[in-house]
């Protein structure tokens, strides 16, 4: 639906009795990339001297997001996040057969005939990230939260909401997070109650305007009420230069061109513009996008000593960024004390 249609349908709705804006904060998917985002919650969650939660409304995330986006919502240190996902990031993207005696060596898997890693990495590092919070049932989470994923079972795209989770109430934070990033090829799929989970990257790896709509539908909140801070993953241009005559077959769109990253990039895209439409000056985005030799470094499953050190150097250019260019903004943020 197009933001001015949206913004006439709410002209009539009477505004809600708080003059204080409702404020989200969504986190976007990204693989290893979302330490990226990690270190810059770390920074605003310093800089607000307060846990970041108590600053939002509404949080919202996939795949990595959502992993962080339920640390943030149960209260989760954002600096303790970051620290174990850094530690436990090499051992999401990696398979080793381990000998007797304590020998192990890697064995790559190129995710055609089964996924490239196996779930084992990844459980350790939700388990570590999360914490104790790793067990709380999602409907017990205080601060409302989404995260998206996508039924690989029914075709559906599957939002695990702690506000309104109809059957999936006792569905725990490990989960939810096992669930929205199970990203196709790269890990196996996640099954709850006999429903087979994918990534939500799929469907929304910016998480964007799911939020929007949460806040508009759930919350009643106008679109001239909300105020929404996003944070991206230092996302490579997923585009190509046209060749005449090039036509891909399915393995090659698969293998070398790349169709996942390809859809995910251009459903974000879609995502970001409805909503910056929508809020103008109320949405504030944090990302950047990295030259090609940085990008080269960084992806979603490159996890070593060189990635780590390109994002947070990423991120403190990011944050440059966004204080010279919102600085204001970006402080009224991190004020604000949700309801």
């Amino acid at each position: 639906m197009p933001a001015d249609t949206i913004k006439k349908r709410w002209q009539g709705r009477k505004p809600s009795a708080s003059p204080s804006p409702f404020q989200v904060l969504a986190l976007s998917g990204g693989g290893y990339r979302g330490l990226f985002s990690a270190m810059i919650l770390e920074e605003m969650e310093s800089r607000a001297r307060k846990p970041l939660r108590d600053c939002f409304d509404l949080i919202a995330g996939t795949s990595i997001g959502g992993i962080l986006a339920c640390g943030i919502a149960a209260g989760v240190p954002a600096s303790a996040m970051r620290e174990e996902f850094e530690r436990q990031g090499k051992g999401i993207f990696e398979r080793r057969i381990r000998l007797p005696g304590g020998l192990s060596f890697r064995v790559p898997r190129f995710g055609v005939l089964g996924a490239k890693y196996s779930r084992a990495g990844l459980e350790a590092a939700v388990a570590g990230t999360l914490g104790k919070a790793s067990g709380t049932r999602i409907a017990d989470v205080a601060k409302p939260l989404v995260v998206t994923a996508v039924s690989a079972t029914n075709g559906s795209a599957v939002l695990f909401d702690s506000r309104s989770n109809g059957g999936m109430k006792d569905v725990t934070l490990r989960e939810v997070a096992l669930s929205t990033s199970a990203a196709p090829t790269y890990f196996p799929e996640f099954n709850i109650g006999g429903n087979s989970l994918v990534d939500g990257g799929i469907v929304a790896n910016a998480p964007d305007a799911v939020a929007m709509m949460k806040s508009m539908s759930v919350f009643g909140q106008r679109p001239e009420e909300v105020r929404m801070l996003s944070i991206g993953t230092a996302g490579g241009v997923m585009g190509e230069v046209f060749r005449d005559g090039r036509s891909a077959g399915a393995l090659r769109w698969m293998v070398a061109r790349n169709l996942f990253g390809l859809t995910v990039g251009a459903q974000q895209e879609l995502s970001l513009g409805l909503v910056r439409d929508l809020l103008g000056e109320r949405y504030l985005r944090i990302d950047v996008t990295p030259d090609n030799a940085r990008a080269k470094v960084i992806a979603l499953d490159k996890a070593d000593g060189t990635a780590t050190a390109t994002l947070r150097e990423l991120s403190k250019q990011a944050m440059e960024d966004a204080d010279r260019q919102r600085g204001g903004d970006l402080a009224a943020f991190l004020r604000h004390s949700a309801s």
